[in-house]
């Protein structure tokens, strides 16, 4: 029998819980908010890694107590937040090691001490698999705070960086084979050293320039489908930032690159739309922003126009249970 997806599961229990006063962003962004006074918002979130379905092959126990944290710090960035603490709760497998220990609280303070934020405390329980989930807490005027649904027609279209690479990196790593370990660093090293994008974020919410915003962990598709569904728009892509090294890669092995780029997740990009008056100074304070579309009128859909051949972008990315 074909069970539920994580989409699926999730829409379960929300409803549960839909239409509770007081929860200004609901369910459908990627942050909470307690609203404290007119101009300051307690905005959470959680995070969870299981080793099994998250670490792959090649990556140490350190390196994913630090995805752990990447991972949450990466939605306070896609609202132009400074998380300012965390707290960990560690389900280990027994017997529990010395070492492993050492390893996930260096992991934990790295990624802390990167983010400039405090991990202040947290719970430990066994399990049957590794377990690292992170929940962040900071401050934020909801007059700043960037939403997905803020988008309008004639916004442009932008993220932070090029896609594909942790796709790729993922597929290295899981085949393990040394050539392409030892060719395709960089890609590898997506997957094992992944960066948030908090410095742009904030920089974005402040200067007013940016109408929406999300990031990339679920894949660039999936990413602007919940812009476009959120802010009731179209999206109308020319262009999608493929890494030169995806490419390579890619027409190695005789794979999509395009795929790759869109359907790929685990990318912690910013997928924002900017005022288009905006987006010349948005560039000059943030170099690595790329536009890659416009927002338009209709309400449903993203297309690419890409070599003269009209596209229709897939709703899909990484999904537990898929």
């Amino acid at each position: 029998m074909k069970g539920l997806t994580e989409h699926e599961i999730i829409r379960i229990v929300t409803n549960q819980f839909s239409g509770q006063p007081g929860i200004p962003l609901g369910f459908d962004d990627d942050v909470s908010a307690i609203p404290i006074s007119s101009k300051s918002w307690i905005i959470v979130k959680t995070d969870m890694l299981v080793g099994s379905t998250d670490v792959p092959p090649g990556m140490t126990v350190q390196e994913a107590a630090r995805r752990a944290v990447v991972a949450t710090i990466s939605d306070f960035a896609s609202k132009g937040v400074q998380p300012t603490a965390l707290m960990v709760s560690l389900g280990l497998p027994a017997p529990a090691k010395k070492t492993t220990v050492q390893a996930l609280a260096r992991g934990l303070g790295q990624a802390a001490r990167e983010y400039k934020c405090k991990i202040i405390g947290g719970d430990t329980n066994q399990a049957d698999d590794l377990v690292i989930d992170i929940a962040g807490i900071g401050i934020a005027n909801p007059k700043t705070l960037v939403r997905r649904n803020g988008a309008r027609p004639g916004d442009i279209i932008a993220v932070t960086g090029s896609f594909g690479k942790t796709s790729a990196g993922l597929g290295i790593l899981t085949s393990r084979r040394e050539k392409d370990l030892a060719k395709y660093p960089s890609l590898v090293r997506a997957v094992r050293r992944p960066r948030a994008r908090l410095a742009e974020g904030i920089i974005l919410a402040k200067s007013s320039a940016a109408t929406s915003s999300i990031d990339s962990s679920d894949g660039l598709a999936w990413s602007l489908h919940q812009i476009a569904r959120s802010s009731k728009v179209g999206i109308n892509l020319h262009t999608i930032p493929i890494a030169s090294d995806v490419q390579r890669f890619a027409k190695e092995h005789r794979l999509s690159a395009l795929d790759l780029a869109l359907y790929g997740g685990e990318e912690y990009e910013l997928v924002v739309t900017i005022r288009p008056e905006r987006f010349h100074h948005s560039k000059k304070r943030v170099p690595s922003l790329t536009r890659i579309g416009i927002v338009e009128t209709q309400s449903f859909g993203v297309l690419a126009h890409l070599a003269g051949k009209r596209i229709q972008v897939k709703e899909r990315g990484w999904e537990h249970f898929s």
